[in-house]
């Protein structure tokens, strides 16, 4: 290509990108309605997937083929596979609404409901009340659906074998954690402290409502992904001490979620200011 050709390519590309349209991004549910087909429920596995009819497969939306087509065969393999899957399709609670999991975001609803339950869970396991709890939002995989959330839901939202874990840790190592995590971009999720950030330095912290006491043992229930290297942080190396457990953490939500269902009570979660982070 001579030396025009490259400016005037250049230049097009100049006027294409400056001439291209605005794209508008929107979350579309997959629920199959441009196919007709529908999330396979325990109600409705016989149907959802659709049926055959004698020789012929009929999908949901009315198309036909032949038993030993393609499309046929895939259907077969899906229907046959539903049976095991009934437990996944088991409703084990009910939320109030769709929380999302938004990483960049150090005061999630989510990530704040969920650091709640990892520090209750973690003082029942361990026998002893956890001052703080931290977890990763990259553990998070994907939204609590409003309404009904499922089996699947929660192995959805916690995919990874991440294990619960104590670490007691000096009030000057929880000040340096807190430290480390304010140089990150979005903090993590915790429970227990209300902590400022400014410009991506630790400006205050409070443990249960009171200043760090640097000769204190605190009690931290953290995950062992973030152990040793996990999204950048060293949790085990400012530890005292750490016992692990063979808890997964979608162990933990399942703990929480059955246990609001037991009780009648509806799943919300909410930013309340605990991490406040500022440019």
């Amino acid at each position: 290509m001579v030396k025009n050709e490259i400016i005037l390519a250049a230049a097009v590309a100049v006027v294409a990108t400056a001439c291209a349209p605005e794209i508008d991004y929107r979350l579309v549910p997959m629920d199959g309605h441009r196919a007709a087909a529908q999330p396979v429920t325990v109600e409705n596995q016989d149907t959802a997937l659709g049926t055959f009819d004698d020789d012929k497969y009929v999908t949901p939306s009315g198309l036909s083929f032949d038993e030993d087509s393609p499309v046929a065969e895939v259907a077969e393999a899906l229907m046959e596979v539903q049976p095991r899957l009934v437990s996944l399709k088991t409703v084990v609670g009910h939320s109030a609404g769709e929380y999302l999991n938004l990483r960049t975001d150090p005061d999630l609803p989510l990530g704040n409901l969920f650091a709640d339950a990892l520090r209750a869970y973690g003082s029942e396991l361990f026998k002893v009340p956890m001052d703080f709890s931290v977890t990763n939002f990259g553990g998070i995989r994907v939204p609590m659906p409003k309404g009904a959330v499922t089996m699947e839901d929660i192995s959805s939202m916690f995919p990874f074998k991440n294990y619960v874990c104590y670490v007691k840790m000096k009030g000057s190592a929880l000040t340096e954690l807190f430290e480390q995590l304010a140089g990150t971009k979005a903090f993590q999720a915790t429970s227990g402290a209300t902590i400022r950030v400014k410009d991506h330095k630790l400006v205050s912290a409070l443990v249960g409502g009171e200043p760090i006491d640097p000769n204190r043992i605190y009690n931290v229930a953290t995950i062992d992904f973030l152990l040793d290297g996990g999204d950048k942080l060293n949790i085990g190396a400012l530890a005292e001490d750490v016992t692990l457990s063979t808890v997964l953490l979608k162990e933990v939500m399942l703990w929480y979620v059955k246990g609001k269902e037991a009780k009648g009570e509806i799943i919300e979660a909410k930013a309340d200011g605990r991490v406040i982070m500022e440019d």
